[in-house]
């Protein structure tokens, strides 16, 4: 098992944009999705009066192949 980077991207309907330059060093595939969840809650926390409905979070390798899309609104609170 290797880890690997990739670089999770926050993407708004109306054209919005946050990116992932340096990208986060994953260790399994399997917690790529959790990771997503955190970007996305990250954000959200950083700006609650805003409507994250229509973002999404865009999970790319370091070879830009897209490996996960994720709806904020799917994103699971913090138990």
């Amino acid at each position: 098992m290797t880890v690997q980077r990739y670089h999770f991207h926050c993407v708004g309907g109306g054209g919005d944009a946050v990116f992932d330059l340096s990208g986060r060093w994953v260790p399994r595939l399997r917690e790529i999705r959790p990771q997503a969840d955190r970007v996305a809650r990250a954000l959200m926390d950083g700006a609650p009066d805003t409507d994250w409905s229509d973002w999404l979070v865009d999970v790319h390798d370091t070879r830009g192949r897209r490996v996960l899309v994720r709806a904020f609104t799917d994103a699971r609170p913090v138990k």
